[in-house]
């Protein structure tokens, strides 16, 4: 018997457990490797390229449009991302395409997002960059949730003891050791960043790390009404740079 069925892909968005802030939040960055000499070609464009994740503390960080710009510059530093994010010269390629999720921390229609994303254009000197974001229900096309499935298969019955320097948290749960508590995020954070970082994807390695809470922040660069009309396009679900 020979069957055919069509049936339109759909997932909703931000479908992880949500728990207590006792927990660690992984910021997931993929590059993507397109093919040589495959202009026009849909298969140029693969899901395959290096991986980098930023381990931060759920209760003593947040996830914003700062902490993504400053992640966003640490590529530049990583050897396994230079082909991705570089030219021979070993400058910034002209036109980088970023696709996010839709978060309030990371979509390309809130003021913050633009605003480090000019910084991002004036700063590496491109002369395009797209930032986009797929519509509500569509994420499971977004590349970083593809990885996120053997992230997530790696981490199934990892144990990160929350108190391996010492308990840090009272019989209710609340905390009375704030530097204990710092120390034991620390450790956990940095195993699960070891346990990954063991990791490869068709070839290409892994880099994950733990944040601290004390990291310095980018701020972004102040732009006139000018530049912005001349430079700037934005909507739902892209943002758009340009130099003309």
């Amino acid at each position: 018997m020979l069957m055919h069925l069509e049936y339109k892909v759909r997932l909703p968005d931000h479908d992880w457990s949500v728990g207590s802030r006792h927990k660690l939040t992984p910021s997931v960055y993929a590059a993507v490797e397109v093919k040589d000499n495959c202009m026009g070609q849909k298969e140029a464009v693969t899901y395959s390229g290096p991986t980098y994740i930023a381990i931060r503390s759920c209760k003593h960080s947040i996830s914003t449009a700062s902490t993504h710009a400053k992640d966003l510059d640490k590529l530049y530093s990583l050897p396994d991302f230079d082909p991705i994010l570089k030219g021979e010269d070993g400058k910034a390629k002209p036109v980088h395409m970023i696709s996010v999720d839709g978060g309030p921390d990371e979509n390309p229609r809130y003021k913050k997002v633009i605003a480090h994303g000019i910084t991002h254009f004036i700063n590496r000197d491109l002369d395009a960059l797209f930032v986009y974001t797929n519509a509500p229900g569509n994420s499971a096309f977004n590349e970083v949730e593809r990885r996120l499935a053997h992230l997530s298969k790696r981490a199934a019955g990892l144990v990160l003891q929350h108190n391996h320097y010492g308990n840090h948290l009272d019989g209710n749960g609340r905390t009375i050791d704030k530097e204990l508590e710092l120390s034991n995020f620390r450790f956990a954070g940095e195993t699960l960043a070891e346990v990954w970082s063991e990791l490869t994807f068709d070839g290409f390695g892994v880099t994950a790390e733990f944040v601290p809470s004390d990291e310095v922040l980018p701020n972004p660069l102040d732009v006139s009404d000018e530049w912005y009309a001349n430079h700037v396009r934005e909507s739902q679900y892209l943002l758009q740079v340009i130099f003309f």
